[in-house]
């Protein structure tokens, strides 16, 4: 296991642990680096704020190894609504979980997108598509056999 982190304006001060865990055997993307010294400029936004980093579980201290727990009885999908589309609590069915999974309707709002000003609603299935390998669908599918399998209340 692992972890990926937003390490746009990075310090140690900030976040220790993942300042500390990024080293020889992390991912650094889209951060920018003097080429003499290698010290990265978590403050530098040139290429862009979404800035991140990918490393190892084991290089956070304290981290409880395997990183491995029951499965979930609850889940709890959150979305970022900023126009009042779906009501604030709501308990799924697990054909109604499979299709808010797969239309992944959220927000940008200002703060969190850069040019974003007023809020705009969009859509990314399963809350990921630029990162699926495989048709949301398949996605959901396995979303709907875990709920079943280990009766989660969604």
């Amino acid at each position: 296991g692992g972890c990926y982190a937003k390490c746009i304006d990075l310090s140690a001060e900030k976040e220790p642990e993942i300042f500390g865990a990024i080293r020889f055997g992390s991912v650094l993307e889209n951060v920018v680096f003097d080429e003499d010294t290698r010290i990265v400029d978590y403050t530098n936004k040139s290429l862009t704020e979404n800035t991140r980093c990918a490393y190892p579980i084991e290089y956070i201290p304290n981290a409880l190894l395997p990183c491995i727990g029951n499965h979930p009885k609850n889940i709890i999908m959150l979305t970022c609504d900023a126009f009042g589309v779906l009501p604030p609590v709501s308990k799924l069915t697990s054909s109604q979980a499979m299709y808010h999974f797969i239309s992944g309707y959220t927000a940008k709002i200002a703060g969190t997108e850069e040019g974003v000003t007023e809020p705009e609603a969009t859509f990314s299935a399963c809350f990921g598509q630029p990162f699926l390998v495989l048709h949301p669908t398949q996605y959901a599918t396995m979303l709907a056999q875990k709920i079943q399998e280990h009766t989660a209340d969604v």
